[in-house]
């Protein structure tokens, strides 16, 4: 049985053993434990700290190959589990996790969280893992990821109003909108950014709705909208793309290799969604 967490106190010895039942019951590939570094120098003011991450494989029953690696995660909200997504997402790019498999992850109140524990169940999906494996969310929150794919998915296969929907999202740092114009008055203008949130499910069918406006949405790194119908002014010289696409995907594709943003393109011709990086196809459904 895998020591998933230091033994100082009653509850972290509990949500250990609970870790590694619930895995044996399940069949779970793997355990992985996340703490805060005890050498970790953290104030209020800093807005990262270091975690120590163990990853348990299974390898028969109640036996455990493990590896550990440190990396960093920004200070999360309250009851966020995005922190541990980043890290899932970074035991994958370090090929400890792979797709399809079944992961039992477990952290300590040294996290941050505002839990004395926490633990849950992840199966790692095509999608996830090939949101890690080119790690598009290196510089984007993968909530945010998600949620763009998920309505860009939606919309490839559904359309909207019985239409077919050709549409783009460009997501990174705000300096992405010295690259846009707008083609029309922004429909988010004026709005407080909470209300402009694209993890929000309450705005889901609004941005489906704007999908059908001619542009691109310009969305920032934590997922606020700021703005829809907009037009990437680019220059598109020397991309390397296959023939066959539209102004949309190439201006898409040159936003990327100005700025650290990634793109993701709804064809309405064909329906298929393309992911861009660096001037990339990297992923394509």
């Amino acid at each position: 049985m895998p020591e998933l967490l230091p033994s100082s106190t009653s509850i972290e010895n509990l949500i250990g053993l609970a870790a590694t039942k619930i895995a044996e019951s399940i069949h779970a590939d793997h355990i992985v434990s996340l703490e805060r570094e005890k050498s970790d120098i953290y104030d209020e003011e800093s807005l990262f700290f270091e975690v120590k991450v163990n990853v348990f494989k299974r390898s028969g029953t109640n036996t455990y190959t493990k590896n550990e690696y440190k990396s960093k995660i920004k200070k999360p909200e309250s009851g966020s589990i995005v922190p541990i997504k980043e890290l899932l997402m970074d035991a994958i790019a370090h090929k400890l996790i792979q797709k399809g498999e079944r992961v039992v992850c477990v952290q300590n109140e040294s996290m941050g969280s505002g839990y004395k524990g926490m633990l849950f169940i992840f199966d790692v999906d095509k999608l996830f893992f090939d949101i890690s494996t080119h790690k598009l969310a290196e510089h984007i929150q993968p909530d945010v990821i998600e949620a763009v794919m998920d309505i860009a998915i939606e919309l490839s296969q559904e359309g909207r109003e019985g239409k077919k929907v050709g549409t783009a999202f460009v997501i990174g740092k705000r300096d992405i909108l010295k690259y846009t114009k707008q083609l029309i008055i922004n429909p988010f203008i004026g709005l407080d950014e909470s209300l402009r949130k694209l993890t929000d499910p309450n705005l889901r069918e609004t941005v489906k709705e704007f999908a059908l406006l001619d542009g691109v949405f310009i969305i920032d790194e934590n997922g606020t909208i700021l703005s829809a119908g907009a037009y990437i002014d680019v220059d598109t010289e020397g991309l390397e793309l296959p023939s066959g696409l539209g102004t949309r995907h190439r201006n898409c594709a040159a936003i990327t290799t100005k700025t650290d943003a990634i793109a993701v393109c709804v064809s309405e011709s064909g329906g298929k969604v393309r992911v861009f990086k660096n001037g990339k196809i990297v992923m394509a459904l």
